[in-house]
């Protein structure tokens, strides 16, 4: 079956200056080191230790300075906080307030950081943990890339952090390699986009593996284009609240001599987006979606890219087709049956008896909760809300059942058949619904 995808912005825009960062250390003799990473819709975290306190970060391109969220884990650092910023992102909520810290030694791997400074910001206002579906603490972005180059393996999982060599394919015909211009020490590639109507608009996007769709365009920049037909959605979480947008696909991306074919792009509304700051020349966003399908060899030192096809770069992309958002949402007790099992007394013929009593025992399981439902998707036609609360996919409970293989499940091929049992005001109710292409439905504008 084909890989399917859960989209959300998780990109942070930080309009602020902190004083320059410590360089890390390799903390072998070798002036390299090889970082295992976990991969969780396209996006790549890593253990990271601080203070002794193990801590899982995401690895953003697009964040400028290292970020802790304010949680249980972040507490037991005993961090002193400095003079406070104002944050400003993507959406249209008011800024977020940030104190600064120093951190005396975080390690990721081989690599050890001495007296690095970050942000710590509440991580109640930016619910990441619970949107991704694993444990997440903090952001690096530039500080990690900033010395050495790095090379990215998305299909084994792996950053190699200031390679001693690189293989024979590298120097393939194949590979692309693109220049990086930096605005806010965030790399920007400059590419031409196909217009249907109209000729190609030049212009340059952020290389962001904290975006986990494929490619975000501004339509109110250099007169891009929607390439139609298009459908309202929910794009996703950004620093300063959730942001809303359109959808839909480009025929065409050409991405050096590589032509990908029907890729998804969402246009941002302006609201999520005027706050930032963004260069002069930008025209939208490459995210992770698009990155994963490829070897990346991103070189900020020399300021430039590589990226190596893989089996990966020409597969389709698909889309969400039951138009629902799930999120875990707190804890919830289930009673589960226990059997207890009882030796009775022997009997003439030495037999055993076994006696079966059943008890119940209360659980704590993650609850996963609908946060959002796409108008006139299939699931919203069905009859399903924000706030329903999941309880069983297709006959198997949710809660035995992590959060990746539930949206799996919910963005099979059209014709699909979901059924689904939630509990809306304490009443448990069941919908029938089928996956189906909204590209099939949707009139393009004229």
């Amino acid at each position: 079956m084909p890989q399917k995808f859960v989209c959300f912005t998780i990109s942070l825009m930080l309009g602020i200056q902190l004083c320059a960062q410590s360089k890390f250390s390799f903390s072998t003799d070798k002036k390299e080191a090889k970082i295992q990473f976990d991969l969780k819709s396209n996006l790549i975290i890593v253990p990271v230790l601080i203070n002794g306190v193990e801590l899982n970060f995401l690895v953003d391109t697009g964040v400028s300075f290292t970020l802790i969220f304010d949680n249980h884990k972040a507490k037991q650092l005993g961090l002193s906080t400095d003079q406070p910023y104002m944050l400003r992102g993507l959406g249209n909520q008011p800024a977020l307030e940030a104190f600064k810290v120093t951190l005396a030694n975080m390690r990721i791997g081989d690599l050890t950081f001495v007296n690095q400074d970050a942000l710590v910001l509440p991580e109640n206002e930016f619910e990441l943990s619970r949107r991704m579906g694993t444990q997440i603490d903090g952001i690096i972005g530039y500080d990690l890339f900033s010395d050495y180059p790095v090379l990215i393996d998305y299909q084994r999982k792996f950053m190699q952090i200031n390679p001693s060599s690189l293989s024979r394919r590298w120097r393939s015909a194949k590979v692309l390699h693109f220049p990086m211009r930096f605005h806010r020490k965030k790399p920007h590639i400059e590419l031409s986009i196909p217009q249907s109507t109209k000729n190609p608009v030049q212009g340059e996007l952020m290389l962001d593996s904290g975006l986990s769709d494929a490619i975000w365009l501004f339509p109110n920049m250099n007169n891009i284009v929607q390439s139609t037909p298009v459908f309202e959605d929910f794009l996703g979480t950004g620093i300063n609240g959730d942001v809303f947008g359109q959808r839909g696909k480009l025929p065409q991306f050409h991405l050096g001599s590589q032509v990908l074919k029907d890729v998804k792009v969402a246009y941002p509304k302006v609201d999520s987006i005027q706050a930032i700051p963004l260069a002069d020349n930008r025209i939208g966003s490459i995210g992770a979606e698009l990155l994963s399908r490829f070897k990346v060899f991103v070189d900020y030192p020399n300021a430039k890219i590589s990226l190596m096809p893989t089996r990966q770069t020409h597969k389709p992309f698909y889309y969400n087709l039951s138009g629902l958002e799930i999120e875990y949402d707190g804890m919830r007790m289930i009673k589960q049956k226990v059997s207890t099992v009882q030796r009775g007394e022997e009997s003439k013929n030495r037999g055993i008896e076994i006696l079966l009593h059943n008890r119940f025992e209360l659980i704590l399981y993650p609850s996963m909760t609908i946060s959002y439902v796409r108008p006139n998707s299939p699931a919203y036609i069905a009859g399903l809300r924000e706030g329903d609360v999941l309880l069983q996919i297709n006959g198997k409970k949710a809660y035995n059942m992590p959060l990746e293989r539930v949206l799996g499940v919910l963005q099979k091929e059209p014709g699909e058949r979901i059924k689904l049992i939630v509990e809306r005001k304490e009443v448990k109710m069941k919908f029938n619904f089928t996956l189906q292409s909204f590209f099939d439905t949707i009139t393009p504008s004229p």
